[in-house]
């Protein structure tokens, strides 16, 4: 009989250690998930903020380029040669079009 009740008494404790485990696993399993959620939405406003900084780079960059070729017509030294190549290399541009279009 003592042998019986040894039995139960460890499975019982088998059972109890299994049950607390399984509990840890499951509060461990709701914390990563919030932490989970919480960095999607912060992934997805990171990805927001770059991109409307990546357009607010290529408005910049076309004001820029804008300046300085407006900069380089006035008559500006560096400005002027600036605007040049800008000129040059708009017309490559152009000349490559042309050649496309006539193939």
């Amino acid at each position: 009989m003592a042998n019986v009740s040894d039995t139960k008494t460890t499975k019982l404790s088998v059972i109890e250690s299994v049950s607390y485990k399984v509990g840890k696993l499951v509060e461990q399993n709701r914390r990563l998930t919030e932490q989970c959620d919480k960095l999607t939405h912060r992934n997805d406003r990171l990805v927001r903020e770059n991109a409307e900084m990546k357009a607010t780079v290529a408005g910049l960059e076309q004001r820029l380029a804008a300046f300085e070729l407006k900069s380089g017509f006035s008559g500006s030294g560096d400005g002027n040669k600036k605007a040049q190549a800008r000129v040059n290399r708009l017309m490559r541009e152009v000349d490559k079009c042309i050649a496309l279009l006539n193939r």
